[in-house]
């Protein structure tokens, strides 16, 4: 997990603070900061060791601290690419565009656009009525039908087996 300079100088001034009492540093942490992740307790030892032996802080995730270049030529392309066909996967557009991954998904989601798997869900309408009715009824007359029934949760199947849709994307 990487922290930025912000948040490693902040752990460092609260362990200070709490005069090196790591469960107290946590908490106090926690009350200044809310909005921030909670880290483990570790870390507040951690982060002055570190200060001490190097001269500085941990590695920081450098691509966290600065703004991410967006190219709007290659944003178009990955829309236009996705609402031609959103059964085609990432990875493959991203191949198809030399675009790396983590831009083509940043770009979905600053569209506000989702993957998502479809869900088979079971509907049942008025005039199915009289086919439960029906089959009710033959139950009824015949109980011995009743030990050929399969009963299922999975909303549809078929001879060759279940319907695998969790490989499903939209």
């Amino acid at each position: 997990m990487s922290f930025s300079y912000e948040e490693h100088a902040d752990m460092h001034f609260v362990y200070g603070f709490c005069n090196g009492n790591t469960t107290a540093a946590v908490e106090e942490y926690r009350l200044r900061y809310p909005r921030r992740r909670i880290t483990d307790r570790r870390v507040f030892t951690r982060v002055p060791q570190h200060l001490r032996e190097k001269g500085s802080f941990q590695s920081v995730n450098r691509h966290a601290e600065r703004q991410v270049q967006r190219n709007v030529e290659h944003d178009e392309q990955i829309i236009d690419m996705v609402q031609r066909n959103p059964r085609t996967s990432t990875s493959r557009i991203s191949a198809r565009l030399h675009i790396p991954r983590m831009r083509f998904w940043r770009t979905l989601f600053t569209e506000g656009m989702y993957p998502y798997h479809t869900q088979s869900v079971q509907h049942l309408e008025p005039e199915d009525m009289f086919s439960r009715l029906d089959l009710c009824r033959c139950i009824k007359s015949n109980p011995r039908v009743i030990r050929n029934v399969l009963f299922t949760d999975e909303a549809n199947f078929t001879r060759d087996g279940v319907n695998n849709t969790r490989n499903f994307h939209l």
